[in-house]
């Protein structure tokens, strides 16, 4: 009686230890997968030398003194205009040239507002030069270097006047680069009330089914065309990859296998490619094979010495450039510089066109502006903004 008591006890301890073992290993298995799906891009989002994210971030340091500069003056934030936004390269870095307007309101607050945002960029602990190009009782223009390199070109006038009225609202386009990784952020994008534009790598896990669900939602597709970076092979733009090596058949090859990844793709922008973009005559061959097959060219811009936009217009193929890379800082304040950068740039010129990336700071920036951007401006697929 004892013994079967025994062997039941046993029996039911076994059955016990393996019901936990399978619920361990059915937990292990969730995790596996939702890693999976949560994967990143084994290779950076773009390419940006040591110097280049120093660089970047003393610029926003400036960006922020000027911002917080013109706050404290009272200054609203649609009487600074981003006249333009300019790539630069000098050796080993690259940066956006600001060139900003701002339009003060009271005669006797100029000099203040000078003397403000001067004071604040001089209390920085970075080697930050002001040279006063122009000063009078109606205008002070400043231009700003960071050890050297001409960052900033600011001109604060006297708000003599309204500004005209525009008669059409501003149109801008948000493209988000280097989908392909993890699926559930990228529906998340889907579900804002903005038609965005996804541009998807070639050869990703999930690039098909990415592509496929943004279509089916009625966004408009792009394919991230992997080029080679100066920095390659130690910055690999991963699979799909053109390189300044190969020949005109191999590019074509290559292309072609990139492009039926993606086959209802209505465009291509640049993923890294800033020494595949220098070079006028590979473009030529990319871009001839696009206008082939009726498809346009975003450059995106990742060296200030790419000659695609150029090429692109010359062989009149519909092409734009990158104005504004939202979240190359992550950062709340950071990211708001840049939204407001690409809203300003919009109202000034009527246009703008901006990039973002997969990150949860970033859809958190556009939940945020998402009123913003649908009230005051028209958001648009960028084929809508080509030439």
């Amino acid at each position: 009686m004892v013994g079967s008591k025994n062997e039941k006890k046993r029996k039911l301890s076994l059955a016990l230890v393996g019901l936990g073992l399978i619920a361990i290993s059915v937990a292990l298995l969730i995790g596996y997968v939702s890693r999976l799906d949560k994967k990143t891009s084994p290779f950076p989002f773009e390419e940006v030398s040591a110097p280049s994210k120093q660089l970047a971030k003393e610029i926003y340091l400036i960006d922020k003194a000027i911002s917080d500069a013109f706050y404290a003056m009272g200054v609203s934030q649609k009487k600074i205009l981003f006249i333009s936004v300019l790539p630069r390269q000098k050796g080993s870095y690259n940066w956006d040239f600001n060139s900003i307007e701002a339009r003060i309101p009271h005669r006797r607050s100029l000099l203040n507002t000078g003397k403000e945002i001067r004071s604040r960029i001089s209390n920085l602990k970075i080697p930050v030069q002001i040279r006063i190009e122009r000063e009078s009782d109606n205008e002070i223009v400043y231009n700003i270097y960071r050890n050297g390199l001409y960052t900033h070109r600011l001109r604060i006038i006297v708000d003599r006047y309204k500004a005209p009225r525009r008669l059409s609202c501003p149109k801008i386009s948000i493209i988000i680069d280097d989908l392909g990784y993890d699926s559930s952020l990228a529906r998340a994008f889907m579900n804002l009330d903005l038609p965005l534009t996804f541009s998807v790598l070639p050869f990703a896990p999930y690039t098909r089914l990415i592509a496929q669900k943004a279509r089916k939602e009625g966004r408009e597709i792009m394919l991230h065309l992997p080029l080679e970076p100066i920095g390659y092979p130690a910055i690999n733009p991963g699979d799909g990859v053109l390189l300044v090596s190969m020949d005109r058949e191999t590019i074509l090859e290559v292309l072609d296998r990139n492009l039926r990844q993606i086959p209802f793709a209505a465009g291509v922008n640049n993923h890294m490619g800033s020494r595949f973009t220098e070079s006028g005559e590979k473009m030529m061959i990319v871009l001839g094979e696009l206008k082939r097959r009726g498809l346009y060219f975003i450059d995106s811009k990742t060296t200030a010495n790419s000659v695609a936009y150029k090429v692109a217009k010359k062989m009149a193929l519909r092409t734009a450039n990158r104005d504004i890379f939202l979240d190359n800082g992550l950062s709340e304040s950071a990211l708001k510089i840049q939204m407001e950068r690409l809203l300003s740039l919009s109202r000034h010129r009527g246009w703008a066109i901006g990039i973002g990336h997969p990150h949860r700071d970033t859809l958190k920036l556009l939940k945020r502006y998402q009123a913003t951007l649908n009230n005051e401006t028209e958001i648009v697929p960028v084929s809508n903004l080509v030439n």
